[in-house]
């Protein structure tokens, strides 16, 4: 699985994630070409599947994961509520695609609510 999130001035303001069957540049790039702008500001970790990619995002910074994941703090907070809620489904999944997208609008939706006018 890999996700990705969009910080805003307020914290994480969207997740998205996806199922890979593999971590390499390929598929971590289709997921990136998606759901991210090429002239966004991008943080990722030294994983060897992100390597080249920045000639389609020159604003890509790679850092070191750091102890207990320092660098990316809000990236695993949202990974863990998202493992929480998972854990709370009353079934098995099989399938972990659908569920991913399930929380995604959910999460999506919620932090929308502010700029929403009803």
């Amino acid at each position: 699985m890999v996700v990705g999130i969009e910080w805003g001035s307020k914290g994480v303001s969207r997740w998205y994630g996806r199922v890979v069957e593999t971590a390499s540049k390929a598929n971590l790039g289709d997921f990136m070409n998606d759901y991210i702008n090429s002239d966004a500001e991008v943080k990722t970790d030294y994983w060897s599947g992100y390597k080249g990619i920045e000639t389609h995002f020159p604003k890509l910074v790679r850092e070191k994961s750091g102890k207990n994941w320092e660098n990316f703090k809000q990236m695993h907070r949202v990974i863990m509520m998202f493992k929480a809620w998972l854990r709370g489904t009353p079934y098995s999944v099989m399938n972990l695609q659908p569920y991913i997208n399930e929380y995604t609008y959910r999460f999506n939706c919620h932090k929308m609510k502010e700029s929403l006018k009803i």
